[in-house]
């Protein structure tokens, strides 16, 4: 199989796209688990609840962007769509819907300004190929 890099990432958050400069991107999903052993059980048994999922991103901010920093303000929803091998035909393509839940810009002296996105996906994340 063959591995790839991130150069060709692509993610958008309510139409914005969020992928120009950044330096990471991750997207993860779970899901709740009841411990349904008892009575005479030797070893302990689960049982499958809500599936759950966040996402983060760290961005360079530009000098006067925005635009960015303007879409991806707290409490804002929309769809997060992200592609790890980019958008031509029959590569993997993911997206839900999600909250902007924090974001924070940091600056430091001799260092670019980043910025710090986390979601909450507030959906199920969709697997499908453009």
């Amino acid at each position: 199989m063959a591995s790839h890099t991130g150069t060709a990432l692509y993610v958008t958050f309510g139409g914005t796209v969020l992928d120009t400069d950044y330096r990471s991107f991750s997207a993860s999903e779970e899901t709740g688990l009841v411990d349904a052993s008892g009575g005479a059980d030797a070893n302990r048994t689960y049982l499958t609840t809500l599936k759950d999922g966040t996402a983060s991103i760290t961005v360079m901010i530009q000098v006067g962007d925005t635009t960015t920093w303007a879409a991806v303000a707290p409490q804002l929803s929309g769809t997060l769509e992200w592609a790890t091998e980019g958008t031509a035909a029959t590569k993997p393509r993911h997206y839900a819907q999600a909250i902007v839940v924090s974001r924070e810009k940091s600056m430091e002296y001799e260092d670019l300004v980043v910025g710090d996105v986390e979601f909450q996906l507030n959906s199920a994340v969709t697997d499908t190929t453009y």
